[in-house]
């Protein structure tokens, strides 16, 4: 009797219950189903997207496609560019000065000047990309570098090896203050190229200087030549091998080119 009875309320409490559901009986729709329906079809729309932003493993690698664009157009090519203009405005200035003499060569220098300080100011106008802005940063630090050195040439004035130094090391230690909190990413590239090219100047000056008085710097001189060939390896390597983002291409072309116009002046007595 008591088993009966318990079968009998739960079976009225079936009945009266509606959120209690058999198996085999079809829920009834709430609204919410909907929404499911939206979230799922989102999910689906955001890996598409993921997929769009994370290429294939063989596009991202080191050796994918674009990967390997970006080392020639953003490695290879700026430092074949600094190369060529290296050599273009040291070797253009020697037939200007002939020719036209002092006038001619000021004219030259006002001129190279002002494209360095056109690009100063593109390569901090944060509406470019940060590759543009690297892009100018690096031919205005050409560029102003040409300019002061070729306005070396305008004048009798002669700055002693020592003030040179003092005056370098001035240099590097303000701009490596300012490196990381009031330098832009245009105004760093501009700022090394520009030491770069005046630490080759300061120590190709300092061996013609002292290589009369101490065989030390007589043999250094070649040695330089070697070490320079040694990291122009290094950093091809680096570049090939290692750098993965654009701005890692266009720092090591900054490398290539400098070790290329070391190894030029030792070993091949290019005047650059």
């Amino acid at each position: 009797m008591i088993m009966k009875r318990l079968q009998s309320v739960q079976n009225s409490t079936r009945a009266q219950d509606p959120t209690l559901y058999s198996l085999s009986q079809s829920l009834p729709l709430t609204g919410n189903e909907s929404r499911f329906g939206e979230v799922a079809s989102a999910e689906g729309r955001l890996q598409k997207t993921i997929k769009l932003v994370n290429p294939d493993v063989f596009e991202s690698n080191w050796f994918g496609p674009k990967m390997w664009k970006s080392k020639l157009y953003d490695g290879i090519l700026p430092a074949l560019v600094m190369i060529l203009l290296t050599m273009l405005f040291n070797l253009l200035s020697i037939p200007v000065e002939i020719v036209f003499d002092t006038p001619g060569l000021l004219i030259y220098t006002l001129i190279i000047l002002a494209g360095g300080i056109y690009a100063l100011g593109k390569c901090v106008q944060m509406r470019y990309n940060e590759i543009t802005r690297a892009w100018y940063g690096l031919i205005a630090g050409l560029l102003l570098w040409f300019a002061v050195n070729t306005s070396g040439r305008l004048g009798e004035s002669v700055i002693s090896i020592e003030v040179e130094a003092v005056m370098l090391l001035l240099a590097v230690l303000v701009i490596a203050t300012l490196w990381k909190t009031v330098f832009p990413l245009g105004l760093r590239f501009l700022a090394f190229v520009f030491l770069v090219d005046w630490t080759l100047r300061f120590w190709l000056g300092i061996h013609t200087f002292l290589a009369g008085s101490f065989e030390f710097f007589q043999w250094s001189y070649y040695l330089t030549g070697f070490i320079a060939l040694s990291a122009l390896i290094f950093f091809l390597m680096w570049m090939f091998l290692k750098a993965e983002s654009r701005l890692h291409h266009l720092w090591a072309a900054v490398g290539v080119w400098f070790c290329t116009l070391m190894v030029m002046i030792v070993f091949f007595r290019i005047p650059v």
